[in-house]
């Protein structure tokens, strides 16, 4: 702030001359000379000698301009400290033009503060090409808060996306000031892209394989069970049974696929859930003969409760199906019979689970060897299976932020602990 506009604050209340000389006099007390643009600070301080000096209306205004220059003091440390691009910008005929910017908004597109105040916004941020009309629409669409996404081009002429929230104010004295922050969302918008073909592939990969996989492999599976029922020579119906479980396993195969390629997909909603609940929503889906299940967790976490649920499904059914002492571990799949006294315990990692719970069995084990390859996709030590169980699990924390470890139980069976 400088002198005249020092000056021209109080001539609304007393006139030039005296408001000259009332600014002039606090000035000399201070040590400020007449002709260097003064701080904010420097301004207060002359309002305060002229609020000491002087007495009613007068004393009343100094007393304002003081806390407006306080208020704009830290208004503008403020924006200093934004860690984004942000711009103060006034209106000329609607259009914004540069009252001030932040470093990182210097950083960010490439301008010196000095080289862009006054400067009309959408000369200097307008990509090449784009609607003239268009950066002063972002900011007249909504007249309160807006949060809109756009491009803008830096001084390399760079174009990047950015989220752009901005907010129009007037002021009591009629100034109309807009104030904007501009947040990057170039990488993020690449990824989604990115992520957008990765599902289109994957849904062309899953329409191949439950059409012209499964339906060949359906007619193939009614053959032979209408050939077993026909055939009465043993030797015939031997390779025919063989045949039919071959046919098992390509079942079991198709639809662990199937699966494995849905958890490639953005995770949906997602919402507080009870741990509790969606495991035992999980043992009922499970074919899990005669083990038991005991759940000992009171945790909540964000989560797609269907993905959750999938989850607990994948581990309990390793759980179930090596919990036959004949069985290795590390396989996920294929139905084998359980130990009558397999157990199964679900509980919190930590405090009410704060930490994430873990699924423990009390069946042979995961050799520590083998803990590194279980979720693979495809590895698995048990004939029958596909090994894509646990790959499933794997997928399905990860698409939530979560990570799964596996280790060994208190009574030397498997533990798997999913951390949030």
């Amino acid at each position: 702030m400088d002198r005249a506009t020092l000056v021209s604050k109080f001539a609304e209340t007393v006139g030039v001359e005296k408001a000259s000389t009332m600014v002039d006099e606090a000035m000399d007390d201070l040590g400020l000379a007449d002709d260097r643009a003064m701080t904010n600070m420097d301004a207060r301080d002359v309002c305060e000698v002229i609020q000491h000096d002087y007495d009613g209306y007068i004393a009343l205004v100094a007393s304002e301009l003081r806390v407006q220059l306080a208020a704009q003091d830290r208004f503008d440390a403020l924006l200093e400290n934004i860690p984004n691009p942000a711009v103060v910008v006034e209106f000329d005929q609607r259009e914004p033009r540069v009252k001030s910017v932040n470093e990182a908004f210097e950083s960010a597109f490439g301008y010196d503060w000095s080289d862009v105040v006054g400067t009309e916004l959408q000369a200097l941020l307008a990509p090449p090409k784009a609607d003239p009309t268009a950066i002063a629409t972002d900011w007249w669409e909504h007249t309160g808060q807006s949060e809109q996404e756009v491009k803008r081009a830096t001084a390399s002429g760079e174009v990047r996306t950015y989220l752009f929230r901005s907010v129009i104010v007037t002021r009591e004295s009629g100034e109309v000031e807009g104030y904007g922050i501009y947040t990057d969302i170039t990488e993020r918008k690449r990824r989604e892209q990115q992520l957008k073909h990765q599902n289109e592939r994957l849904d062309e990969f899953v329409s191949i394989v439950s059409h012209d996989l499964r339906n060949p492999l359906s007619v193939a599976v009614g053959q032979t069970d209408h050939l077993l029922d026909t055939v009465d020579d043993e030797r015939i119906r031997e390779r025919l049974d063989a045949i039919s479980r071959a046919q098992d396993r390509m079942e079991r195969l198709l639809n662990d696929t199937l699966e494995l390629a849905r958890q490639g997909q953005v995770v949906g909603e997602t919402a507080p859930v009870d741990v509790a609940t969606i495991a035992t929503d999980a043992w009922d889906q499970v074919e899990t003969a005669d083990a038991t299940l005991t759940v000992d967790a009171g945790a909540t976490v964000e989560a797609d409760s269907e993905r959750l649920q999938e989850l607990f499904e994948n581990l309990f059914r390793n759980s179930v199906e090596h919990g036959s002492s004949s069985s290795r571990t590390g396989s996920d799949d294929s139905v084998e019979h359980a130990e009558p006294d397999t157990a199964v315990v679900v509980a919190d990692l930590g405090p009410t689970g704060q930490n994430g719970v873990f699924v423990a069995d009390d069946g042979p084990g995961i050799p520590e060897d083998d803990r590194a390859q279980v979720f693979e996709h495809g590895y698995t030590t048990n004939a029958s299976g596909t090994g894509f169980g646990l790959s499933i699990v794997q997928s399905i924390a990860e698409a939530h932020g979560w990570t799964v470890t596996v280790t060994e139980s208190e009574s030397g069976g498997a533990r798997f602990e999913i951390r949030w």
